[in-house]
């Protein structure tokens, strides 16, 4: 025997259904409007943020030119690097990051924490111009919000042969010394552009063409590379000889002119440049002003000889003091009046 619910409770039902449809219909209008307001209001606004999160123009470095001495030989060089930066936004597991970035390319995991713990960052550097297959290694771990982008990194293979004259580019490319600086419209090339889209998690998804890049120029130097590292190690011998702050010595060509060698001591490797005093890396052939004084007579003494208007014994009687026009020119020492041969 079966019993009919009675109509009170069957009202109550029928009005907790309508109840309940109502709820529905109030909802999906609020999801509709919404919709409608995202869609038709804030459409601009949201695009351009997404276009901001998912696609990004990136600057495709220009190769920079290799200098050479007047027998080919590079002087200086780019090699192929890699720089590795982090995105703090999109990293889901900090630790996981700073331990690999330990592991694969050398850092501290507790300074590298510290970088990319802050999300209001969009940009952190982990390496500028690290070894690509160190590179490689961190990024078979596909963690997110990690990136690379390759770099070319300045090098010296003759080290500190000609570094003066050569100076260096920083860790841009943009030369800062010496003929890297004087010749850095020549070196450095045009860089090229190309956008890229990526999904939210940071992963490569399409690559817009863009422009190209454009290597810089090659540079050959009058510079001997041989006779250089000679005149540099006579400096290096005589400065260490005699106790001097410095020397300096430039080779000429004597038919073309062209210069074969301009050294210095102290001299210092180009590759290292941020590592010695300033006054090391100065090319004192060029930046200095020094009076030659006693170190000229040997020209003039020389065209007597060879004119046959003295000879090696011949004497002179130095005053300390002798009178041109309107001058008193002073012995630096002496005070009395000697005589001296040629």
């Amino acid at each position: 025997m079966t019993t009919r619910p009675s109509r009170p409770s069957r009202r109550l039902a029928d009005r907790r259904v309508h109840l309940l449809l109502v709820a529905f219909a109030v909802g999906f209008g609020c999801i509709l409007a919404r919709a409608a307001w995202l869609q038709a209001v804030r459409a601009p606004v949201l695009g351009e943020l997404a276009a901001v999160q998912q696609r990004a123009s990136v600057t495709k470095p220009a190769g920079r030119g290799t200098i050479y001495d007047r027998l080919g030989v590079p002087l200086a060089l780019g090699r192929q690097a890699m720089t590795v930066y982090v995105d703090p936004a999109r990293v889901r597991d900090a630790e996981r990051v700073a331990d690999a970035a330990q592991t694969a390319l050398g850092l501290d995991s507790d300074d590298v924490l510290r970088s990319i713990t802050d999300r209001s960052r969009r940009f952190v550097y982990l390496a500028r111009q690290t070894d690509p297959e160190r590179a490689a290694t961190l990024g078979r771990e596909e963690l997110p919000g990690v990136g690379f982008y390759p770099e070319e990194l300045r090098i010296y293979p003759q080290g500190a042969i000609g570094s003066h004259v050569l100076g260096y580019a920083g860790v841009d490319n943009r030369g800062l010394a010496g003929i890297e600086k004087h010749l850095d419209p020549i070196l450095s090339g045009r860089p090229g552009n190309e956008t890229v889209v990526r999904d939210p998690t940071g992963r490569l998804i399409d690559v817009v063409r863009g422009s190209d890049a454009r290597q810089g120029h090659d540079v050959h130097l009058t510079i001997d590379h041989v006779l250089q590292s000679r005149t540099e190690a006579v400096l290096d011998r005589v400065v260490r000889k005699w106790s001097a702050h410095s020397a300096t010595a430039i080779l000429l060509d004597v038919h073309s002119g062209g210069v074969l060698a301009m050294a210095n001591a102290p001299t210092f490797d180009a590759n290292e440049f941020g590592d010695v005093p300033s006054s090391w890396s100065r090319n004192r052939a060029v930046t200095d002003t020094y009076e030659p004084g006693s170190t000229f007579k040997v020209v003039t003494v020389t065209a007597a000889l060879a004119e046959r208007l003295v000879g090696p014994q011949t004497t002179f009687t130095l005053p300390p003091s002798i009178k041109l026009y309107d001058r008193v020119i002073h012995e630096d020492e002496r005070e009395t009046t000697e005589t001296m041969s040629v």
